[in-house]
Order: structure tokens, then sequence, then C-alpha cells
């Protein structure tokens, strides 16, 4: 191994290092909305300022067309639930792509799952999400195939007592909606809460 290789990768974890002491308190005031990006402290004190909302940007991974990303859907979504939580503060969610696909399986860079495995993907996401303090989880769709999906997914909550809500937020719709009527709707979603005994 030459010196200057060694060299390099001393430096790199040297700034690695650098880059993950804690900052001052000046910048830690300002907590970031991503919830990958908060440290376990700091996410105690966003569910807080969140008053335990969060954010789970739905999206997909399927093919576009010959001009658009693979993630396209993925990218709008999270760009919208971002936008949205710097408005008014949310922790949001890692991107989240494993919904209904099936239509365009047979596309390259096409990640489909199975219905089980979605169902499930997502009732253990939410689970978690609700176990480290989300007690309002709003699922933001951006992929039109998960029209069905996701409302049958909240109606399934109804099934099992939660100390959760979940409600469903489509931007596709609220994007239709806009267009035919020339202005911003003020909410499309569906709430349920499954109350425990």
């Amino acid at each position: 191994m030459s010196k200057s290789l060694l060299l390099s990768i001393t430096t790199l974890c040297a700034s690695i290092g650098w880059a993950q002491s804690p900052s001052p308190a000046s910048a830690q005031s300002k907590l970031s909305v991503h919830w990958e990006e908060l440290t376990a402290a700091d996410f105690r004190d966003a569910i807080a300022r969140a008053q335990s909302t969060c954010l789970l940007p739905f999206g997909i991974m399927e093919k576009h067309g010959p001009h658009l990303p693979l993630g396209n859907d993925l990218l709008n979504v999270r760009y919208v639930a971002l936008n949205a939580a710097q408005q008014e503060y949310a922790i949001v969610f890692p991107e989240y792509y494993f919904g209904q696909i099936f239509e365009a399986k047979p596309q390259p860079g096409t990640v489909a799952y199975s219905r089980r495995l979605q169902l499930e993907l997502l009732q253990e996401t939410t689970d978690e999400m609700a176990r480290n303090g989300c007690r309002k989880i709003i699922i933001v769709n951006g992929h039109g195939g998960n029209n069905s999906l996701l409302p049958y997914f909240a109606q399934t909550q109804l099934d099992t007592p939660h100390d959760y809500v979940v409600y469903v937020l489509g931007i596709t719709a609220a994007r239709k909606a806009s267009r035919s009527t020339n202005r911003t709707p003020r909410r499309i979603c569906m709430p349920v809460r499954a109350k425990r005994p």
C-alpha cells in the first residue's frame, strides 16, 4: 500500500470523525426533518416538536418512459413531504417504495414486491414508527398504483387496536383535483384510528 493512499485514508477518517462530532448548541437548535439525520437524543426532541406527527412518503420504482428516472414518483413525493415538513414541522421517514406496481413488473428497473410483503412491510413500518413515538402517521402517496392499496391498508388498521392514527394523503389525487377545479384542495385524506379496548 502506498504512502499517499494511507495518507488519503487517514485524512478521510479524520474528516468523517470531524463531520460526525457534535455541533455547537446554536446549530443543534434547528432540528432536521429527516428521520435519518437525527441523533437519538434529537429524535426525542423532534417527536415533541412535531407533536408526534410523522410523514411516510410513499413512492415506487418503475419505468416512466425514456425521459424520466425510475424513482420519479419517489423523488416527487419525498420533495413534497420535505417541503410540507419545513412549513409545519414533522419528521419525514426515509424513502419508501414498497408499493403496488405489478402492471410494470416486466419493465427494466421496476421493483415489484408481492401483495403480502407490501402489506406486511407497511404494517411493520407503521408499527415501528409508532414504537418510536409517531402517533399521527401520514402516508403521503406519490404513485397512482397505490390508490387502492393504501385505503385498503388504512381500513385494515381497524382490525387490531393501535395507539396511533394512520392518515392517507394522495398527492396524485390532489394534483388531479387542483387541475379540474383550478384550485388546491383543502384536504384529501382518509383518517383511520383503531381504538384500544
